[in-house]
Protein backbone atom coordinates (compact mmCIF):
# COMPACT_ATOMS: atom_id res chain seq x y z
CA UNK A 1 0.00 0.00 0.00
CA UNK A 2 0.51 4.08 -0.91
CA UNK A 3 0.50 6.24 2.06
CA UNK A 4 -1.70 9.44 0.93
CA UNK A 5 -0.51 12.74 1.18
CA UNK A 6 -1.89 15.45 2.22
CA UNK A 7 -1.00 18.69 1.60
CA UNK A 8 -1.86 22.68 2.31
CA UNK A 9 -2.21 25.92 1.66
CA UNK A 10 -1.17 29.25 3.69
CA UNK A 11 -3.10 32.45 2.73
CA UNK A 12 -1.41 35.28 3.81
CA UNK A 13 -4.01 38.47 4.38
CA UNK A 14 -7.27 38.67 5.88
CA UNK A 15 -10.10 36.10 5.05
CA UNK A 16 -12.72 38.76 5.32
CA UNK A 17 -11.15 39.82 1.67
CA UNK A 18 -11.26 36.32 -0.09
CA UNK A 19 -14.79 35.53 -1.21
CA UNK A 20 -15.37 31.81 -2.72
CA UNK A 21 -17.69 31.93 -6.12
CA UNK A 22 -20.61 30.61 -3.89
CA UNK A 23 -20.13 34.00 -1.75
CA UNK A 24 -19.89 36.09 -5.07
CA UNK A 25 -23.51 34.30 -5.74
CA UNK A 26 -25.10 35.73 -2.95
CA UNK A 27 -23.96 39.16 -2.97
CA UNK A 28 -25.29 42.45 -4.72
CA UNK A 29 -24.31 45.99 -5.83
CA UNK A 30 -26.88 48.11 -3.36
CA UNK A 31 -27.53 51.22 -4.66
CA UNK A 32 -28.61 54.31 -2.35
CA UNK A 33 -30.41 57.68 -3.26
CA UNK A 34 -30.49 60.13 -0.29
CA UNK A 35 -32.51 63.08 -0.10
CA UNK A 36 -34.03 65.08 2.80
CA UNK A 37 -37.74 64.86 1.45
CA UNK A 38 -37.28 66.92 -1.83
CA UNK A 39 -33.67 67.40 -2.75
CA UNK A 40 -30.68 65.12 -2.77
CA UNK A 41 -28.25 65.21 0.08
CA UNK A 42 -24.46 65.63 -1.40
CA UNK A 43 -21.72 64.23 0.93
CA UNK A 44 -24.07 61.82 3.13
CA UNK A 45 -22.28 58.23 4.38
CA UNK A 46 -23.70 55.30 3.93
CA UNK A 47 -22.38 52.17 5.89
CA UNK A 48 -23.53 48.49 5.75
CA UNK A 49 -21.21 46.84 8.26
CA UNK A 50 -17.51 47.51 6.81
CA UNK A 51 -18.84 48.71 3.30
CA UNK A 52 -19.09 52.25 2.89
CA UNK A 53 -19.55 55.27 0.42
CA UNK A 54 -20.43 58.68 0.41
CA UNK A 55 -23.34 60.29 -1.67
CA UNK A 56 -22.77 62.50 -5.01
CA UNK A 57 -24.39 65.57 -5.92
CA UNK A 58 -27.12 63.42 -7.29
CA UNK A 59 -27.80 61.94 -3.82
CA UNK A 60 -26.61 58.47 -4.96
CA UNK A 61 -24.31 56.18 -3.83
CA UNK A 62 -23.29 52.23 -4.55
CA UNK A 63 -22.07 49.47 -2.03
CA UNK A 64 -20.72 46.49 -3.61
CA UNK A 65 -20.71 43.03 -2.41
CA UNK A 66 -23.49 43.57 0.12
CA UNK A 67 -25.01 39.89 1.24
CA UNK A 68 -28.22 38.95 -0.04
CA UNK A 69 -31.23 39.21 2.79
CA UNK A 70 -31.08 41.84 5.74
CA UNK A 71 -28.61 44.19 6.38
CA UNK A 72 -28.45 47.73 8.93
CA UNK A 73 -27.39 50.75 6.90
CA UNK A 74 -26.62 53.37 8.57
CA UNK A 75 -26.89 56.88 6.66
CA UNK A 76 -25.10 59.72 8.21
CA UNK A 77 -25.22 63.59 7.23
CA UNK A 78 -23.75 66.85 8.67
CA UNK A 79 -26.99 68.97 9.61
CA UNK A 80 -28.89 66.35 9.66
CA UNK A 81 -30.53 63.29 12.29
CA UNK A 82 -28.52 60.23 11.59
CA UNK A 83 -30.42 57.20 10.19
CA UNK A 84 -30.51 53.20 10.73
CA UNK A 85 -33.08 50.67 9.29
CA UNK A 86 -32.93 47.40 7.74
CA UNK A 87 -32.78 46.94 4.41
CA UNK A 88 -33.33 43.63 2.60
CA UNK A 89 -31.37 43.26 -0.43
CA UNK A 90 -32.53 40.40 -3.11
CA UNK A 91 -32.32 39.85 -6.70
CA UNK A 92 -35.43 42.36 -7.15
CA UNK A 93 -34.50 44.71 -4.31
CA UNK A 94 -30.97 46.52 -5.12
CA UNK A 95 -31.77 50.38 -4.85
CA UNK A 96 -33.14 52.14 -1.85
CA UNK A 97 -34.02 55.80 -1.17
CA UNK A 98 -33.89 57.02 1.92
CA UNK A 99 -35.32 61.05 3.62
CA UNK A 100 -33.15 62.29 6.23
CA UNK A 101 -34.70 65.13 8.18
CA UNK A 102 -32.56 68.50 9.10
CA UNK A 103 -31.85 68.50 12.66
Amino acid sequence: PVAAESSSILFKGTYSNFYSRSQMDKTKTVNFVINDGTDAIQGATVTIGEATGTTGSAGGCTLQNIADGENSVTITAEGYTSKTETITVSENDTTFTFSLEVE
